[in-house]
């Protein structure tokens, strides 16, 4: 479990604001745990080289009405196409979490009333989104 503040301000950095160069592709591979009620559960984070030229990139969000953790896509550029992937993720403002207390960003799929929060923000008050107890954290596993 990371403890360290600085890497999960790079996570929250990359889960929102990411933007890769054209030439280096990087995602990674990370293990989410929460201690409370066992879930342990591997979403990728980030864009390779296809989704590059799809202009998208997978982040990790939480659907709090389910308590449910998942991957999505975004777009890298959000003015730009999204060639060959349909049920990309628009951010739409802010929205209060239940859980936390705070506004977070707020994104939406389509087909899916359900707003999605990044994950980031659990991570960092170390609240398990879906138990809602202490004892949340990740480790990556891996990097490509």
């Amino acid at each position: 479990m990371v403890d360290r503040p600085h890497l999960l301000l790079g996570l929250a950095v990359l889960s929102i604001f990411w933007i890769p160069s054209i030439a280096a592709s990087e995602v990674a591979v990370l293990e989410l745990l929460c201690h409370s009620c066992g879930y342990r559960e591997r979403f990728v984070q980030g864009a390779d080289e296809i989704d590059q030229a799809h202009n998208v990139q997978s982040i990790i969000v939480v659907c709090e009405r389910n308590r449910q953790i998942r991957n999505i896509k975004i777009p890298i550029d959000p003015g730009s196409e999204t060639p060959g992937e349909p049920l990309v993720a628009k951010r739409s403002g802010f929205g209060k979490s239940d859980l936390l207390g705070i506004q977070l960003p707020r994104f939406i799929v389509p087909g899916n009333t359900c707003p999605l929060f990044p994950i980031n923000a659990y991570l960092e008050a170390n609240i398990c989104p879906v138990d809602g107890s202490s004892g949340f954290g990740f480790k990556q596993i891996g990097q490509y």
